[in-house]
């Protein structure tokens, strides 16, 4: 059976390969616009939040712990969860400051 497919005759390579080809386009401009486009606006953001962050600023951990920023270095930060703890985090750990509006409620609250 392997030797009879073998002895057929090629039919279309080149016609499937022209054929194919604006189907390649259509991916890499879907790709580009709903995948690389997206992730490069979000990593811009997010460089520009580490460059703007300074002392005072509160964020939001990945794990979801609010402090605040307490000293910079250059590749961490320290971030006040509570009083009298002050924890050493890597930067790429920060997912965002925390919304003006929410610190607002907690000021509120107290």
């Amino acid at each position: 059976m392997l030797f009879l497919a073998a002895d057929a005759p090629q039919t279309g390579g080149t016609a499937l390969i022209l054929t194919m080809i604006p189907w390649l386009i259509f991916i890499f401009f879907f790709y580009w616009l709903f995948v690389a486009g997206p992730m490069r606006k979000k990593q811009k953001a997010f460089d520009e939040l580490m460059k703007n962050l300074k002392s005072g600023d509160k964020v939001v951990t990945n794990s979801g712990m609010h402090g605040v920023v307490t000293g910079l270095q250059e590749k961490t930060l320290q971030v006040r969860i509570a009083n009298n703890v002050v924890v050493v985090m890597d930067r790429s750990a920060i997912a965002g400051m925390e919304p003006e509006e929410k610190a607002e409620e907690k000021k509120a609250e107290k």
